[in-house]
């Protein structure tokens, strides 16, 4: 089946990194990527858009000579490109049917831009869905906790199905394995500081889910047996000052032992300097960025 994602605003390379991701995890191929869109074959779908975070939309390509509506009812919605003419007149003329933008029994997308597509609408985002409201009464917090969305992308880039595993060296209050539990992937989480730990089991509870965690140094991770992806958030700025370290001696040594372990690693840096660093142990690449604030803007990074 031939599908179209829809790329969420500036986060273009991130929607495009998911996609890949889940491509990996659920079988299927690139076809096309332009600027505002990826088109993809696959025989998973349904799958691909359960996960999905940072795509729009996800509709499957159809033609319009294969369509009769005759007796149904439908919606068309389009997003067409400077100087191009509405195609909504054309398309509804040739499916039969008749139009109910209530409650149709087909929804439909053209995407007008060099050459028109057709679709049919499968997912659209919908933040309620995708935002577990819990979230708004967990018992722990932190100023850097990363939010549930891009934990939640960072996650599918690593091409993780239900029922794998992943580390979470850095688990602070817990975002990575409370995503991967809502997607029916195992989390096991380590923090060197004990009261991240408790507040991350208090979290996991607040939403039913119970994850392994590890009280100590990332290095654990070492003593760790079956897992297929290395997901995290290393600390920065004040937060990275642990071991009486300096930020860089931190991802120093934690670069190093990634580089020893050979699972797909997916990780966020605070510059473009750590980025740098990384390239010393790994062949790393940048895909996405995320801008936090005004003074932090995260590069995520899967190696």
């Amino acid at each position: 089946m031939k599908i179209l994602s829809e790329f969420l605003g500036n986060l273009r390379d991130l929607s495009f990194s998911e996609i890949r991701g889940l491509l990996k995890a659920y079988g299927g191929k690139l076809i096309e990527r332009q600027e505002n869109y990826v088109i993809f074959e696959t025989e998973h779908p349904t799958e691909i858009a359960n996960r999905i975070t940072f795509s729009r939309r996800l509709s499957r390509v159809v033609r319009i000579e294969d369509l009769d509506l005759t007796g149904r009812t439908f919606s068309i919605r389009e997003r067409r490109g400077p100087g191009k003419d509405s195609m909504i007149d054309y398309f509804a003329r040739r499916i039969g049917g008749r139009v109910d933008l209530e409650r149709p029994d087909f929804r439909f997308y053209i995407y007008n831009f060099d050459e028109p597509i057709f679709t049919e609408l499968i997912f659209e985002r919908r933040m309620n869905l995708l935002l577990d409201s819990r979230y708004n009464s967990r018992p722990f917090n932190h100023p850097s906790s990363i939010s549930p969305l891009l934990a939640r992308a960072m996650i599918n880039i690593s091409s993780l199905k239900e029922g794998l595993s992943f580390v979470d060296p850095f688990v602070g209050t817990g975002t990575f394995l409370i995503e991967a539990n809502r997607m029916g992937i195992r989390g096991i989480g380590i923090d060197r500081d004990k009261r991240m730990i408790e507040g991350c089991r208090k979290n996991i509870e607040h939403f039913g889910f119970h994850s392994e965690l590890i009280h100590g140094d990332f290095s654990e991770i070492k003593n760790i047996r079956d897992f297929e992806a290395v997901v995290t958030d290393p600390p920065y700025g004040r937060g990275a000052r642990i071991f009486s370290d300096s930020k860089l001696s931190l991802y120093d040594r934690f670069f190093s032992l990634l580089a020893e372990i050979k699972v797909p690693k997916v990780f966020a840096v605070p510059s473009g300097e750590i980025y740098d660093l990384s390239r010393q142990y790994m062949e790393p690449e940048i895909v996405g960025r995320v801008r936090m604030h005004s003074s932090l803007t995260r590069i995520i990074i899967r190696a």
